[in-house]
């Protein structure tokens, strides 16, 4: 089992803290592996917010992680995931399509910390729609009109 997870693993996730710097070397890294990448925003402090997709089915799945920057787990868990989907059969993704935005919250990332760098939740700016990063996924929502939203949390320092 060992050996098929390192089959997918990507080596530069083995750290605690992933900041917005290593998440754009993650997805060079990615290049190739039939996952679509696009910007789709940009946080207080003007760094990109990336949307990967994969498949080209009906259902749509959208999933969004590091809404809290300190919680680095399912990022790097996802982006993982992402690679083994990418090797996986085409078929696995006739009728599923995955949106991912890997990294909600790049500006917390960077710091460390659950907040965005104008010291909001981003969880809980749902619905007021203040933040830069609260409107991208928002947008998002409303323009893929997914049949499954995950909203993936880490465990922080317990990982």
């Amino acid at each position: 089992m060992r050996d098929t997870y390192n089959t997918y693993k990507i080596p530069l996730l083995t750290n605690r803290y992933f900041s917005f710097k290593n998440l754009e070397e993650v997805l060079e890294q990615l290049k190739g592996h039939n996952i679509h990448s696009e910007i789709v925003g940009k946080s207080v402090n003007n760094n990109s917010i990336h949307l990967l997709k994969i498949g080209k089915g009906d259902t749509k799945v959208l999933m969004w992680s590091q809404m809290h920057g300190n919680e680095t787990t399912t990022t790097k868990s996802i982006l993982d995931l992402l690679v083994y989907f990418s090797k996986s059969p085409s078929s696995l993704f006739s009728s599923i399509t995955i949106f991912v935005i890997p990294m909600l919250n790049p500006d917390g990332a960077n710091i460390y910390t659950r907040l965005n760098a104008n010291s909001v939740d981003l969880n809980r700016d749902a619905v007021n729609l203040t933040q830069p990063e609260s409107i991208v996924l928002n947008t998002l929502f409303n323009t893929i009109k997914p049949n499954f939203c995950f909203n993936l949390h880490g465990q922080r320092t317990i990982f």
